[in-house]
């Protein structure tokens, strides 16, 4: 039987709520309590849910990139990113957008598979102690393998293939991350 003030939350704090857990515990157990109260208060004055939203987001955007980039594991990050867009600026400079250049299709999908993982890993932690973790990786390499030996055998060079390729680096790349450094 649930208690008579958690039939009151609203849709917008149980999401809330949850967007909170990107947080790191330790700045969670002092201020949790506030931020959903806080959070309430201002859906209850505000007029709009949209407006509500944008700044939840604006706010939430801001501290948990200042949080983040201050890490060990920020700073690997910056340093990733940078070298792949370094290799992403010379491959184009020398050759273009011509085909068969596959680190200039490999640089969105390996950004996506970064920003995907270490979102899925501080929602539902870390691939060593998740299995729901680990399936998404497995399910994801299964079907890039699937993808490439049924549809795209004959086309080794697709694009499409080089983009779903860098997501996988990048998923792998972050889960050696967060073991080797841990969460930020």
């Amino acid at each position: 039987m649930t208690s008579p003030a958690r039939l009151k939350q609203s849709r917008s704090l149980r999401l809330y709520a949850r967007l909170l857990e990107l947080y790191p515990p330790s700045f969670l157990q002092r201020h949790r309590a506030e931020m959903l109260q806080n959070f309430a208060d201002l859906e209850n004055a505000v007029e709009s849910k949209a407006k509500l939203w944008l700044l939840i987001g604006k706010d939430l955007a801001m501290s948990l990139i200042a949080h983040f980039f201050g890490s060990r594991l920020g700073h690997y990050l910056i340093a990733v990113i940078f070298a792949w867009i370094l290799l992403f600026v010379i491959g184009y400079f020398f050759y273009g957008p011509t085909p068969g250049r596959p680190a200039l299709h490999v640089f969105p999908g390996f950004l996506i598979g970064m920003l995907s993982m270490s979102i899925a890993t501080r929602l539902y932690g870390t691939p060593q102690s998740n299995s729901y973790v680990i399936g998404i990786l497995v399910a994801s390499i299964l079907l890039f393998t699937i993808g490439y030996f049924r549809h795209y055998g004959s086309m080794p060079g697709h694009p499409m293939l080089q983009v779903f390729g860098g997501l996988l680096l990048g998923m792998l790349s972050i889960s050696i991350a967060i073991r080797f450094y841990g969460m930020p």
